[in-house]
Formats: C-alpha cells, sequence, structure tokens
C-alpha cells in the first residue's frame, strides 16, 4: 500500500494526486493512511482504507 498513487475525485482538492506515505495510526480498523500531495509536498490527508477502495472519490493510479 505505501507508494501506492491515487487521484482525488471529489472535494476541495479534486484532479490532485497523492502518493501514500504510511498508516496514520496502525491500531485503527479499518486502516487510516497518510497521504502527500504529489503537487503541493504541504497537502497532507488522512484517509479511512475503506474510503480509499470508493471508485466514486478515489481513484488508483
Amino acid at each position: 500500500m505505501i507508494d501506492s498513487r491515487y487521484k482525488k475525485l471529489t472535494g476541495m482538492h479534486a484532479g490532485h494526486t497523492y502518493v501514500v506515505t504510511g498508516p496514520a495510526n496502525e491500531t485503527d480498523t479499518p486502516m487510516t493512511w497518510s497521504l502527500r500531495a504529489e503537487t503541493v509536498p504541504d497537502e497532507r490527508l488522512q484517509v479511512k482504507e475503506t474510503e480509499l477502495n470508493d471508485p466514486k472519490l478515489w481513484q488508483p493510479l
């Protein structure tokens, strides 16, 4: 999962691509991942694995 790339499809940062940098918290169920924007290095998100697997919200690259 680490280093996987995703494109955000909805919301404020729609169209931005992100790289999974690691787990935000290893005890969360479902897992929460930390993502870093490729074009804006200071932009970071924490996203639950269920959201990343939703094709309406995220597109794997």
